[in-house]
């Protein structure tokens, strides 16, 4: 029984936790705005954990999805008929599960863009710092062998350069603050 639930956790770890992301932005654009997105993930996880086996399951995102449509189907039904017309649009189907499609081509080249205009916003000698440490990948020893300082400065400009990215990209993107400081977290553990 424990090696099951050890190994339903890491299928969990693995293959669905990483779809996380993308199943928030679906539920964003196709839920009500009264519907707790994170009602309904806790929801889906706590489904996914109850399942006694998922050798079964040949395509966890595909599974996931329809967890997640039963999920929000059932709220929604329980919330009364004022919200049963948003129960169409969850049959609309997700983002292609693999493959470069044009959409995803332009989403992607657009996302390069508005962070190559967020790096070029930052000042000088941040911008510099943050190009090298994180498109270039050096380590912060070398970055301050070759700019002749401080291993400190290097890692202060890096993280406030990326503290303002991801402010800038927040305004635009008008993100809740809680969101904002769980983004920060997760890039201060990639840093």
């Amino acid at each position: 029984m424990a090696s099951d639930s050890r190994d339903r956790a890491q299928w969990i770890a693995s293959r669905i936790i990483p779809l996380e992301s993308q199943i928030r932005g679906w539920l964003r654009r196709v839920t009500p705005p009264s519907l707790e997105i994170d009602d309904v993930i806790q929801e889906a996880y706590a489904i996914l954990w109850g399942l006694s086996d998922v050798s079964h399951i040949g395509n966890p995102r595909a599974y996931l999805y329809q967890v997640v449509k039963s999920v929000v189907s059932e709220l929604l039904r329980r919330a009364g008929p004022a919200t049963a017309g948003n129960a169409l649009e969850l049959h609309a189907p997700p983002e292609p599960e693999e493959g470069l499609t044009p959409e995803r081509i332009l989403s992607g080249r657009q996302e390069l863009d508005r962070l190559y205009r967020a790096i070029m916003r930052l000042p000088e000698p941040a911008r510099t710092i943050f190009v090298m440490r994180k498109i270039d990948n050096l380590p912060q020893k070398v970055i301050a062998e070759r700019l002749r300082v401080s291993e400190h400065v290097v890692e202060n400009h890096v993280a406030r350069g990326l503290r303002k990215i991801l402010l800038q990209f927040a305004k635009e993107d008008d993100l809740p603050r809680d969101e904002l400081a769980v983004r920060r977290q997760g890039d201060a553990a990639d840093a």
